[in-house]
Formats: structure tokens, C-alpha cells, sequence
């Protein structure tokens, strides 16, 4: 999409809602489904920031036959993968502020050495323990005794452990966020850090870029292969932004193992259960990288971008265009919708005073939050900002503040109204890259199928003939002013029919959609007509729109007495309750 007026975008959503909504008050539709007064449910999809790609995306793409480099080009778009000089090494924080660490060796001995003096051989399946003390490392074995007799090291001269031979591997249950860390690549420095008040403990992994990547624990080794390609294609992208910045003082590395940067667990993806495929897709994509203009993105990513991708301004920047990054613009994810994806149809329900107490830091004092109003959103439907209303005042908070005072999956949300596009409704949505846009009312079940509105559209599922049509412009229109397919004319039989057939009276401009119980006709400058009933078929029966009545320019009315009548270019049709339809 690259660069765009975002302001002429705002204006055109605007516009396409309050047409929306109009077509939905034709309809006959009504609110949503009431909810207790004291109670909010948030009904959204997604998990995490929607930026760049989805994890869960890429997964569906993957199973539905993309490549690693298609999946890749189509959510950062304007990119491209290349295969550039890259860092070697990079250095990941482990964890830091420990009093002590236990250090456990397995398949093999782990020496630790302070620079190039051996401190002391830990053997397999011995644990050691590593404290700070007086502005030193006490190292003590797996009798509790000093290592070497005395302590070792100091703020400025680290620790370091070495694995020996091969395959030797450490497990210190401080480190990594998703369980006790273990780690065979590289080696492992330890650090005395924050000694101003009492030293703690720091710790480093010092490896390799490709050997990180190997244990990165981002997805799950039993994905399809192109899936986990493209992940360790982004993830390498990212690393190597980081990289380059330099190391950070805060940690003393690039990056960190948890969910701020990338998750690092270390063997425990390389020796988890299929952990082989996982190592063979970053063998396979080795060296390769995002790069837009020849330089290397940070290619952002998320677990579950909920159908739809976000822009980077309307996710961390309120919507302010000067951040727009052409890379990180808001993207289409048909993979998404697949059988292994729970974040695609979720809700959240608290009560007010639940709601009112965790925005409060947002909010201040505006009394009990009663409703929420005035939601701007971003192109794939994520609160950029909304209106909180209270007994006693209303303010406007971010959608990331909503999402993190009530722990909400994704910020991909609507309050009190379901607008998730679920089933084969999202199917054909998928199918057509989201075009129909944002959903402005819930799936609703109707006599033979199903239906949606959207900023841009309907769809309609007929499921006895098992297809979804999208009707848009004047043909939803006129269809929706008669109730939809919950009114006279019942679902589609198929999409509309154009270009210059007989059965369009050889108008190239015109066109035709047949439901279970009627049609509406389109000719340009006269407008769109339903007809249904003994109109149409008398209509029908004097040759449709290629005989003498020509286009319909009204729909079918009924009269007083119960007669119907449509109006047509060079004519109507009159049908009583008894008795024969007249042409006049």
C-alpha cells in the first residue's frame, strides 16, 4: 500500500460507515444483542500488536501452498528477500538481578573459567552454584565447597562457561521466560552487575547468529516447513537490526530471550520434539533477510494478526501519518482463518466496576464507565482510540490502554457488538483479500444460508449451493432495502450476471442477480429494482429486459387492495390479489 493520505483514507471510512449503517437501518436490522447495563463483552480477534507478520498467517498461507518468500513479500510489503553480508555473532540477555544461579551440566562436562584460568570442570549431571559476593563470583561445586578454594572474578572480569567436548549442554532454571533454561551453543557469561547496593547476577549467551536462531522457540517445530522458513527469515531480520544498533547498556547484549525481543530457549527447541524441523528450516533459509531498499527490516511480527494487519502509525503512534513505515502498512492475512488458529473468535466479559477500576489510570475521575463511544479505528479494525463514558465525565483512551488494563488478546475489538467474520462468510472474505472491508453488523442466519455487512458490501451465503456472493453499490443497496435474504427475496443463487446477454436485454452496462424468490435488475441512470412474486413473472413472460417494458425503474409495491406493481421504462405491471396481471 506504501505511502498514503491518511486523512483522505479517514474520510473515505467515515463515509463507507455512514453508508453502512443507513443500508443497515433499511435492512430492518437492529442493535446488537441487549447486554445487562453493568456488564461489557469485547468480542475481537487476534493476539498481540498486528504488525507485520502473522505467525498463525503464515501457518495457513504455508498449508495453502505459499512459499517462505511469498508469505514474507506479502506482509511487509514493498520488501524483498535477499541473502546480504550479515553479523556473526550477537549476545542475548538471559536473565539478570539473581542473588544465585544453579548451573547443571548434561551430556557432558561444562568448565568455568574465569578469562583463560579454569575456575573448575562441572560433570554431567552435577550442579554447581554461583553467588555474588564482596564484589566476587562464589562458585561452589555440587558439595557445596569454593571451586578452586576462594571466590573468583569481579564486576569488570566475568565468568564464563564453556561446554566440553561437543554436545555438552547447561541448564541454569533462572534464566528463559518459558521454563528452566538450557543451552549448548556458544558459550554462557556470567556478570556481576547493579553493585552500587549488593552485586547480582547477569547472564549472557555469547553465540553465533544462525546457532541463536536454532534456539529460538517462536513457533512450533511441527509447523509446515515454509511456515517456520519465513519465521526464521523475520526473526533473522530482526536480530540483525538489533545487532547493528550495538549492544544495549542496560544488558550488556542486543537482545533479550523473552516476548520483548524474540523468544530464546536455547536446546530446548533443538531437543523438543520435532526440534530437527526446526533446525532445518534455518539451515534452509540461512543468510536470508527481509530488506526494503537494501536495508535490513525489523521485521515485527505477531502470534495472530486476526485477518488483518495493522500500520505501524495507528498501533504505537495514535494515527499520526509522520510514522507510516511502507514496510509495516496494514495487510490482508487470509491464512489466518484455519481449523489450529484459536485467536481468530474470542470475548472477554467484565462488569463496569471492573472495567471502571482497570482504566482508571487512563480515565481518571470520570465515575462508573457506562459505555464506549467514538472508536477510530485503523484499516483492518484495531482501536487507534475510543470514547470512555462515565456517570460523571468521558475520556479518551489508546486501544493499546484498553487492551492492557483488561488483558484483551488484541486490540482488534468491538464493545457490546460482535463483528468477527467467522465460518464461510470468512471464506469468501479471505477469497477476496478483504475488499468488503469492515464488518458493521454480525453474522445473522437467515432461511437457507447466512449473511454480513461490511463497510464496502454484503456478503450472502446460500448454503445449499454452497457459495458466498458479495453485493456491493446499488445492488446491496436495493437488496438491503428489502430486508436482505431475511426479506422477500431469500438468499443468492450466484454472483451478478453482466455484460450484454439476451437475458440482459443487450445492455453492456447493465446487470442481474437471481435469489431463491426474485431478481433485481441494474441498468445505469435508471437504478437498481427488485421485482418478485407474479410481477416478475409476467415480467419474465413478456421477454424481461430484452422485450417491449424494457428496465424496471421501480420495485415491486404493493397497492391498496392488496395488488402489486412495478414500474418499468416504456411501461408496468399490474398483478391483483385474483384475476390476471395487466400491461399498461
Amino acid at each position: 500500500m506504501g505511502w498514503r493520505d491518511r486523512g483522505a483514507r479517514a474520510s473515505a471510512r467515515r463515509a463507507a460507515i455512514a453508508g453502512a449503517i443507513a443500508l443497515s437501518l433499511l435492512a430492518g436490522l437492529g442493535a446488537s444483542p441487549a447486554v445487562a447495563a453493568d456488564t461489557f463483552r469485547f468480542h475481537g480477534s487476534g493476539n498481540g500488536h498486528g504488525l507485520g507478520m502473522s505467525q498463525w498467517g503464515a501457518y495457513g498461507l504455508a498449508k495453502m501452498g505459499w512459499s517462505d518468500r511469498r508469505i514474507l513479500e506479502h506482509f511487509y510489503r514493498g520488501a524483498e528477500v535477499r541473502s546480504p553480508d550479515l553479523p556473526a555473532k550477537a549476545r542475548v540477555g538471559l536473565t539478570t538481578g539473581e542473588r544465585i544461579l544453579h548451573l547443571t551440566a548434561a551430556g557432558g562436562r561444562v568448565e568455568v573459567r574465569a578469562g583463560g584460568t579454569l575456575v573448575g570442570t562441572i560433570r554431567g549431571g552435577d550442579t554447581w552454584t554461583v553467588e555474588p559476593r564482596d564484589r566476587e563470583f562464589a562458585v561452589r561445586d555440587e558439595t557445596g565447597a569454593l571451586a578452586g578454594g576462594r571466590r573468583w572474578g569481579s564486576p569488570s572480569r566475568p565468568l564464563g562457561l564453556v561446554y566440553e567436548p561437543r554436545g555438552a549442554r547447561v541448564t541454569i532454571p533462572e534464566a528463559g521466560d518459558f521454563g528452566p533454561g538450557s543451552y549448548g551453543r556458544g558459550t554462557i557469561e556470567l556478570q556481576l552487575s547493579s553493585c552500587a547496593g549488593g552485586c547480582e547476577l547477569r547472564v549472557i549467551a555469547r553465540l553465533g547468529l544462525e546457532d541463536y536462531l536454532r534456539g529460538l522457540g517462536e513457533v512450533p517445530s511441527s509447523w509446515p516447513a515454509a511456515a517456520m522458513r519465513a519465521q526464521a527469515t523475520a526473526a533473522r531480520s530482526y536480530a540483525v537490526v538489533l545487532i547493528r544498533r550495538g549492544v544495549r547498556a542496560s544488558c550488556d547484549c542486543h537482545m533479550s530471550d523473552g516476548t520483548s525481543d524474540q523468544v530464546y530457549v536455547g536446546w530446548s527447541k533443538e531437543a523438543g520434539p520435532d526440534g530437527d524441523r526446526w533446525v532445518d528450516a534455518v539451515t534452509a533459509s540461512a543468510g536470508r533477510v527481509v530488506v526494503y531498499h537494501g536495508d535490513v527490516i525489523q521485521a515485527f511480527y505477531a502470534a495472530s494478526d486476526g485477518g488483518h494487519s495493522e500500520a505501524v502509525e495507528d498501533v504505537w503512534h495514535d494515527g499520526n501519518p509522520a510514522y507510516a513505515i511502507p514496510w509495516l502498512s496494514a495487510v490482508c492475512d487470509p491464512g489466518e482463518s484455519n481449523d489450529a488458529n484459536a485467536w481468530t473468535d474470542w470475548t472477554r466479559s467484565f462488569g463496569a466496576a471492573t472495567v471502571t477500576s482497570r482504566l482508571a489510570p487512563y480515565t481518571g475521575g470520570i465515575g462508573r464507565i457506562r459505555d464506549f463511544r467514538n472508536a477510530v479505528r485503523g484499516e483492518s479494525g484495531r482501536i487507534v482510540r475510543i470514547r470512555a463514558v462515565g456517570t460523571n465525565g468521558a475520556a479518551t483512551i489508546e486501544g493499546g490502554q484498553l487492551r492492557s488494563a483488561l488483558a484483551l488478546p488484541d486490540d482488534r475489538v468491538w464493545v457490546n457488538a460482535d463483528r468477527n467474520i467467522t465460518g464461510a462468510i470468512r471464506e469468501r472474505y479471505d477469497d477476496l483479500m478483504c475488499a468488503p472491508g469492515l464488518a458493521t453488523s454480525p453474522t445473522t442466519n437467515v432461511a437457507g444460508g447466512a449473511q454480513q455487512f461490511f463497510e464496502g458490501g454484503g456478503l450472502y451465503r446460500n448454503d445449499d449451493r454452497a457459495i458466498t456472493v458479495w453485493l456491493r453499490g446499488a445492488l446491496d443497496a436495493e437488496y438491503r432495502a428489502v430486508k436482505a435474504a431475511k426479506g422477500v427475496l431469500g438468499v443468492p443463487l450466484g454472483a451478478p450476471q453482466t455484460g450484454s446477454r439476451v437475458a440482459l436485454g443487450g445492455c453492456a452496462g447493465c446487470r442481474r442477480v437471481d435469489f431463491v424468490d426474485g431478481r433485481i435488475y441494474l441498468k445505469p441512470g435508471v437504478g437498481a429494482h427488485a421485482l418478485w412474486g407474479r410481477v416478475l413473472a409476467e415480467y419474465l413472460d413478456r421477454g424481461g429486459p430484452g422485450g417491449s417494458l424494457g428496465y424496471p425503474e421501480t420495485r415491486v409495491k404493493r397497492l391498496d387492495g392488496g395488488a402489486t406493481r412495478a414500474g418499468f421504462e416504456h411501461g408496468t405491471i399490474t398483478c391483483p390479489d385474483a384475476g390476471a396481471c395487466q400491461v399498461a
